[in-house]
């Protein structure tokens, strides 16, 4: 407190410095210039920030939300030396993994151990949510119905007609009586443009390449598999058949949301089908990601691997 020179009533300085505590408490504070300018510098960096950060917040929460129907986490694998050296990669729901690379880099044993056909002697492998490496083979089984299997070359029984060979995996799976059974038949051959009533009957021999491997799919597929495994479904094939295939398994994905890992060396479908590409090399996955990454990527193996397509 300090006596006010004219001899008035004393002043206090802490008061004379914060005018604000001198209102009556229900009337309206007026900030100054500079109050007012921070305030609204902060809405307006709040304004430019929020959409982004919600969209990447989103984005994220989406990722961990989507369901992983494979995964393969720190899988080794080795015979009489290794193949396979600390391979991780999932696949949500609804998405087509290509899995390409050089010849002899371990392509084709990443679909046996998701069929537990191999066991890998360290890490796991989950279909569906669920471990299967310990599984006993009848649990092993049951993981199996979930998956179809297209095989290089179609791989379909020489001596069966092609009713006999997509019907196949449906006398041996379903309790589907005879005439369900024919009808899911001509379903799947229609789905991959074939004319039940042409070639039921025909055998495989009759058959063209693209026709047998069109076949195969219809079988792969018979059992309304949430899961399609292909082991290079276009090899040896003319570009316009290439392009078939390629075709049905987008439509696959498109139409029925079935997720699906392409083994593949034709690197120019695996970008047309695929929403993710995971590249082998050295017995390891050096890249994973989607075909625009790839594309953009200054990895100097990753341009030399599409040079040489």
């Amino acid at each position: 407190m300090t006596d006010n020179p004219e001899g008035g009533r004393p002043s206090d300085d802490r008061r004379q410095a914060n005018p604000e505590d001198q209102v009556a408490p229900n009337t309206p504070i007026r900030r100054g210039d500079d109050d007012l300018r921070v305030r609204a510098a902060i809405r307006n960096e709040l304004a430019i920030d929020a959409p982004t950060a919600t969209q990447e917040i989103r984005a994220v929460a989406k990722r961990e939300a989507a369901h992983k129907v494979i995964a393969l986490e720190h899988v080794y694998l080795a015979f009489d030396e290794p193949v396979l050296n600390d391979v991780s990669f999932d696949a949500l729901e609804g998405e087509t993994i290509a899995v390409a690379g050089e010849s002899g880099t371990g392509k084709s044993t990443i679909l046996k151990l998701l069929l537990r056909l191999l066991v890998p002697d360290k890490g796991q492998v989950y279909i569906d949510g669920e471990e299967i490496t310990k599984l006993n083979f009848a649990d092993a089984l049951k993981v199996r119905q979930k998956m179809g299997m297209v095989f290089q070359g179609a791989a379909l029984f020489d001596s069966m007609t092609v009713f006999e060979n997509v019907a196949y995996p449906l006398r041996e799976h379903t309790k589907l009586n005879d005439d369900e059974i024919e009808a899911r038949v001509r379903e799947k051959l229609d789905f991959v443009d074939l004319d039940p009533d042409k070639i039921l009957e025909q055998l495989p021999s009759d058959l063209s390449g693209g026709m047998r491997k069109r076949v195969g799919i219809a079988r792969g597929m018979a059992n309304n598999p949430k899961i399609m495994l292909y082991d290079e479904p276009t090899s040896g094939l003319d570009p316009l058949t290439t392009a078939t295939i390629t075709h049905l398994i987008i439509k696959l994905q498109k139409e029925l949301g079935v997720t699906s890992v392409v083994v593949t060396h034709d690197i120019r479908s695996a970008f047309r089908m695929s929403t993710k590409i995971a590249v082998l090399n050295e017995k390891k996955i050096c890249f994973f990601g989607t075909p625009e990454e790839m594309a953009a990527s200054d990895d100097r193996y990753l341009r030399d691997f599409l040079g040489g397509y």
